[in-house]
């Protein structure tokens, strides 16, 4: 299964790469998932989650019986003792020895099983965090995504502007050709295709930085070209029907304070777990092999002296703490100082989110009520400018009076959509208070 999941992942990463090396078409969806793979605070979360579950791993060697395997030569000369009369002579020596060693730990108070239980907790604990972390840079990649469609919006906008103002232009030419037209309003409309120009180059640059942004957020290549977005009508600004909430759902951030408190937990029962008496078994063998260099007397060969030198033991040791400094009972107090601080984040946590959804609540009714005000305007703007623009047709308005109502047009036209990206990112907010994910 772990094989498995390491090549989905492979392939996720594979199909993404793909996508943007190819230019295809990128949905919010396909840009989520390759934030989620790619950007560089999600890798570095999954390894920390992946080296929390390696120290429980580790944890769990405390209640493991350890088993080592020794073993020894030496070359003795001069002056030494003969091993089979065990007197000094001067004959060289050849010895080694072997050893299997086995301690199995049976009592500590419970403290290396409560150290497991922390570490699997801390383990869960980054799997959550990790989860915190992949929906904040989803969070991220949303609001980076719809900012890319708003300036989009804006440049779009401004194009038609300019190709607008610059017909007046042509009109206004013609008419000062005609004597219709006096040399100061063509001066002045001559002012505001300048000003469309200018706000135009400014809209591309905004657009330009906001896809640096989709692509740095994304953990994508850094270049400077657009991507081909598309925005997927999944939600709408007038949609005010919300689905129906998941009971089940736990906010991340609650789920990964609930472990915290769990984890103080355990670790509170391993300090106190100190004071007790440890009782721990150990059983080994052993053996040694030696020949006497240069002697006329043959030693028993090795399968011999391995049977006939080996050599057992069992053995159990109690070690009862009796005083160490008092660092004992300050690690239980530190200990309970934690728990008690996991459990007041753990209702901070609770507070928090509870807040937040009821904000979030909130920022969406108040933007969709805004969305629709801000629709109301952009209509009556385009009929004021229709209107004030036929006037400077007929030379009943100025060119003041005409870019007048076309700023006010431009500013309910970004207005409306910037009230229309706002609504669509406050609800897919709440839908994430309300148990459902940013990649379905």
């Amino acid at each position: 299964m772990h094989s498995k999941h390491h090549i989905i992942i492979a392939m996720a990463l594979l199909i993404g790469s793909a996508l943007t090396a190819a230019g295809q078409q990128l949905t919010l969806r396909d840009c989520l998932i390759y934030a989620r793979d790619h950007a560089h605070s999600n890798v570095v979360s999954r390894l920390d989650a992946e080296g929390a579950r390696l120290d429980a791993r580790t944890a769990a060697a405390g209640i493991m019986p350890r088993i080592s395997l020794s073993g020894n030569g030496n070359m003795s000369f001069g002056r030494n003792i003969d091993p089979e009369t065990n007197t000094y002579d001067n004959k060289r020596t050849l010895s080694t020895a072997l050893g299997l060693n086995m301690s199995l730990p049976l009592f500590d108070g419970l403290v290396s099983i409560n150290n497991l239980k922390a570490s699997r907790a801390n383990a869960r604990r980054q799997a959550v965090s990790a989860q915190i972390e992949r929906d904040r840079v989803s969070l991220l990649v949303i609001k980076a995504f719809y900012n890319v469609s708003y300036h989009k919006a804006l440049v779009a906008q401004m194009e038609q502007q300019l190709q607008r103002d610059r017909g007046n232009l042509a009109a206004t030419v013609r008419g000062l050709e005609l004597g219709i037209k006096s040399v100061a309003d063509t001066a002045e409309v001559y002012a505001i295709v300048a000003a469309d120009e200018y706000e135009l180059t400014n809209q591309r640059s905004l657009l330009a930085k906001a896809y640096l942004t989709l692509r740095s957020e994304a953990g994508m290549e850094l270049t400077d070209e657009p991507l081909d977005l598309i925005e997927e009508p999944t939600y709408t600004a007038t949609d005010t029907v919300l689905p129906e909430a998941d009971l089940s759902f736990i906010h991340p951030r609650i789920a990964e304070a609930t472990e915290k408190v769990s984890e103080s937990r355990y670790s509170l029962r391993a300090a106190r777990g100190s004071y007790s008496p440890t009782l721990s078994l150990s059983a080994g063998i052993s053996t040694s092999y030696y020949r006497m260099m240069g002697s006329k007397v043959e030693a028993p060969d090795f399968s011999r002296q391995w049977h006939d030198n080996m050599g057992q033991y069992v053995g159990l040791s109690l070690s009862i703490p009796l005083f160490d400094g008092f660092a004992t009972i300050n690690r239980a107090r530190r200990a309970s100082v934690n728990l008690r601080r996991s459990r007041a984040e753990l209702e901070q946590a609770r507070y928090d989110t509870a807040r937040e959804e009821t904000e979030a609540a909130l920022d969406l009714a108040s933007a969709n009520e805004e969305y629709s005000s801000a629709k109301a305007r952009y209509t009556a703007e385009q009929a004021a400018y229709a209107a004030v623009e036929r006037k400077f047709q007929l030379g009943a308005a100025s060119a003041i009076d005409l870019y007048a109502a076309s700023a006010k047009l431009a500013t309910a036209r970004a207005t409306l959509e910037g009230k229309r990206i706002q609504s669509i990112i406050n609800r897919i907010t709440l839908d994430y208070y309300r148990g459902i994910p940013f990649i379905h």
